[in-house]
């Protein structure tokens, strides 16, 4: 496996004069942290890995619609078996399994919280941020 860390878009909280407001620490405040380009390369590494003829089967585990048309450049390319799957909680609407509009059915895997917390990768990521 491999891990592409993307960079984060932080948001910082400001002080009356556009500035940004600073702890007891002198540390920025940071409000929200959120990454970008993270369908485009889930999106790109399905289709890399239908295409390449060691792969028997490819898993696309999102519930995210804009990766529908990944699913279906994976499908036509024909090579590799694609499947989803989806977290699954059960009793709420908020489960959603993501579906080709190419006409050929997929297996999904509904995943409940045991199976998600098996996936969770252990290893921390997380860069120090240059304040």
């Amino acid at each position: 496996m491999k891990v592409t860390l993307r960079a984060l878009k932080y948001e910082y909280q400001r002080t009356s004069d556009g500035q940004r407001e600073k702890d007891s620490q002198g540390a920025s405040i940071v409000l929200r942290r959120s990454e970008k380009g993270i369908d485009v390369l889930c999106a790109l590494a399905l289709v890399r890995e239908a295409q390449n003829p060691d792969t028997d089967l490819a898993i696309l585990a999102s519930q995210d619609t804009d990766l529908e048309p990944a699913l279906d450049e994976a499908l036509i390319l024909g090579r590799a078996k694609i499947e989803s799957a989806s977290w699954h909680v059960p009793y709420t609407f908020r489960s959603k399994e993501i579906r080709p509009a190419y006409p050929q059915s997929i297996r999904n895997r509904k995943m409940d919280k045991n199976a998600f917390l098996l996936t969770l990768d252990p290893r921390d990521y997380d860069i120090p941020l240059n304040r």
